[in-house]
């Protein structure tokens, strides 16, 4: 407990069951107009639609298709010019939250995204919005309804926009919202809110804080992951959202690992579903991780039982591999190895050499190098 730690939650969040009947009582007062970012389906997200008609605000709508870009976001963005929306909602997985968040930020810089986001003030980033943002997640994954960080695709890359003025106001996770993906993305999203809760547990920027709420987590996640995909239930939706919301935080507060970082740079470069690819790298980089960091250190105590907790609850098959589990289970919901995405190796090279400077690699449990990452690479495929 000696070194220093930063604690930033500054999301007001509302969990549990039925927790998305808060929507028009965390607006602001008086409110006439909102903007409501959704999925491409508007199933869901029309009785919020509808509630707040009910209450009497013209609702602004922009529909979400695919994973936010800059070209994507500044298109959205052109939709609702002359707008004047006091809030935006948003309701969906991660892609809809993100770009949401990046609208919002755009409303109140009062321009669209440069083409490098790079070229962004940081004190535009960190200053306090005056737009409230109310985020309620459809997909428990990512997070990212509590986290400060835009993940956008350019040209072969993907990039993130990260700074507190990027935090939803309100987070409202209602289980109830989740039973209706689709299985093939539940076991995505689902994959990546464990893979985050294993990487915040052991990246190098963990905090006791983090600690407390990832390392409970890291068997609950791997539990509630399989109770999902195979037999659902309004007590796993809940567990997984948890696991998802209480990951989000983590990151938030910390950092992540290779295994995003790689993921990074493949759902750029392939067009890759993300929580996917963070589920098949996500049993090389933590055997990498362990044959990389000292016996008897804090991350290799860390990284043990993560593969402890794994190989308990996805039973290993014949041989030694005790992530072999992981494996079989992986193929048995038809979760795509790497080769599926790229099918020529040589691309290896330079997917290694970008990876290991990513923002996740940076703050992996141990330092890796290019040829650790072709390593990985070479795993998943």
């Amino acid at each position: 407990m000696s070194a220093q730690f930063h604690i930033n939650t500054p999301t007001s969040v509302h969990f549990g069951v039925g927790a998305a009947k808060a929507l028009t009582s965390v607006l602001p007062k008086h409110v006439e107009a909102v903007l409501l970012v959704r999925g491409a389906s508007e199933t869901t997200a029309q009785p919020i639609r509808e509630d707040l008609e009910e209450h009497g605000v013209k609702v602004h709508q922009v529909s979400v298709t695919s994973e936010p870009s800059v070209a994507s976001v500044n298109s959205a963005l052109h939709e609702i010019i002359g707008a004047q929306c006091s809030a935006v909602i948003a309701c969906g997985g991660g892609s809809v939250l993100d770009t949401a968040k990046a609208l919002r930020f755009c409303l109140e810089l009062g321009s669209e995204l440069p083409e490098d986001i790079g070229t962004i003030e940081k004190d535009s980033l960190e200053s306090s919005s005056k737009i409230v943002l109310v985020a309620i997640p459809t997909t428990a994954g990512t997070g990212a309804e509590v986290t400060s960080n835009v993940v956008l695709g350019l040209t072969g890359l993907k990039k993130s926009l990260r700074g507190r003025h990027l935090f939803p106001s309100v987070a409202l996770v209602d289980p109830t919202l989740f039973a209706s993906a689709p299985k093939a993305v539940a076991v995505g999203a689902g994959l990546d809110a464990l893979t985050q809760t294993i990487e915040a547990f052991t990246s190098r920027l963990a905090s006791p804080f983090t600690d407390a709420i990832t390392e409970p987590n890291v068997r609950l996640g791997a539990q509630a992951l399989r109770k999902v995909a195979e037999r659902g239930g309004e007590e796993a939706w809940t567990q997984m959202g948890w696991v998802s919301l209480s990951s989000g935080i983590a990151l938030a507060n910390g950092g992540l690992g290779a295994a995003h970082g790689l993921a990074a740079v493949l759902g750029g470069r392939y067009d890759a579903p993300h929580g996917l690819l963070c589920g098949r790298l996500l049993g090389p980089v933590l055997s990498k991780n362990r044959s990389t960091a000292e016996i008897g250190s804090d991350a290799f105590r860390k990284i043990e039982h993560c593969i402890e907790v794994l190989s308990e609850v996805f039973p290993q098959g014949c041989g030694n591999d005790e992530l072999s589990g992981l494996g079989i289970w992986l193929k048995r919901y038809q979760v795509p190895r790497l080769r599926d995405y790229c099918p020529d190796r040589r691309d290896f090279d330079e997917i290694s050499e970008t990876a290991v400077f990513a923002s996740s690699s940076t703050k992996n449990a141990v330092p890796l190098k290019k040829a650790d990452f072709r390593e990985i690479l070479d795993a998943a495929y």
